[in-house]
């Protein structure tokens, strides 16, 4: 609804504002200063538990924000970041998972991922090795901070980011924009990714099961291409192998509505599926987690046990992916191709 929520650690002295603007997205990203005669909008940050937040509304989808942050201590960099695209304009995102506590090849993927030209990043869970360690979040985000400075983040939540301290419904603001639900949707261009919470019962009947049903059946009758993101994978040759408990549900939506990618972590490798039913399965659980061995399946397309990071380029009603270890080899590359809704 083209909203955005830029939060920092910290509390409130130094009156702290966010000052932003809209810019030619030829503009460098590198240019600091603010351009003749455009507009400045200053939002104040206040003060929620231990963060600052401030709340950027009514934000276009086909222009690029640039904003700073400034205070009586002083004033950051100007950054930049989209919230969306409009349907036909190609964009490219990226994936990752499970950093938990491999910090320094967390922070090797994301020095990687951040030169990168995407638009935005989706993590497929178990941000954190324990959820409801205060510390281990902070330092998530000290490592994300040179990405996510510039590039909003789509997160699952994971089994490890699982806590009754609730620390990813706090640092990820779900009462603000989800209604304090952990399963979602974010459209971008004509690409429609919905999020499901793999901790719950999804099945038929179930609350995420009838939101899930109602954002796929919509992006359908809309011709959107569509993704979903979970952490437990429904198929997956690695060590905890393929989750049944979601198989049936994701993959039973998967094809009614015709989702053409399903990106999950949870094992750590990565691998690609066959189309299944048209839908195509991508692992990639690598950017942090200890490595483990990967036994391909009769489903499985290609797999590697690196860490590394995935890149999705979406064009019209086609997507294309690469997978890229920290060598920046390209090690697996498909064309993901539309997928039909089920005619019934």
């Amino acid at each position: 609804d083209g909203t955005v929520f830029i939060a920092a650690k910290g509390s409130g002295n130094g009156s702290p504002v966010v000052e932003y603007w809209t810019e030619d997205p030829k503009t460098s990203n590198d240019e600091q200063k603010v351009p003749n005669g455009v507009l400045v909008l200053t939002v104040d940050m206040k003060q929620s538990d231990d963060l600052l937040i401030a709340t950027l509304q009514d934000l276009p989808n086909n222009e690029r924000i640039a904003y700073r942050v400034k205070s009586s201590k002083g004033t950051t960099p100007i950054y930049r970041f989209r919230i969306g695209r409009e349907p036909g304009e190609q964009f490219r995102f990226a994936a990752f998972g499970d950093t938990r506590t491999g910090h320094n090849v967390h922070r090797a993927v994301v020095e990687a991922v951040a030169k990168e030209r995407i638009d935005f990043v989706v993590n497929s869970g178990d941000l954190v090795d324990r959820g409801g360690v205060q510390a281990q979040w902070e330092n998530f985000f000290q490592i994300e901070k040179p990405l996510l400075l510039k590039t909003p983040i789509i997160p699952a939540i994971g089994n490890h980011d699982w806590s009754g301290r609730q620390y990813f419904r706090r640092y990820f603001m779900l009462s603000r924009w989800t209604g304090d639900r952990r399963y979602y949707i974010q459209d971008w261009g004509n690409l429609r990714i919905l999020t499901v919470d793999a901790g719950i019962e999804c099945r038929e009947g179930c609350a995420q099961y009838a939101f899930a049903e109602k954002a796929l059946s919509e992006g359908a009758q809309q011709g959107k291409l569509m993704a979903i993101q979970l952490h437990f994978p429904p198929y997956s040759a690695g060590k905890h192998g393929s989750n049944k408990a979601v198989q049936k549900p994701i993959g039973d939506l998967a094809r009614r509505y015709g989702v053409e990618l399903v990106v999950t972590g949870h094992d750590h490798n990565y691998e690609r599926t066959r189309p299944i039913d048209g839908t195509t399965f991508v692992v990639t659980g690598s950017a942090g987690a200890p490595i483990r061995p990967v036994s391909p399946r009769r489903f499985t397309a290609h797999t590697r046990t690196e860490p590394h990071y995935v890149l999705f380029d979406v064009l019209d009603d086609q997507i294309t992916l690469r997978a890229i270890n920290l060598q920046g080899e390209v090690f697996d590359s498909a064309v993901i191709q539309p997928n039909p809704p089920e005619t019934r």
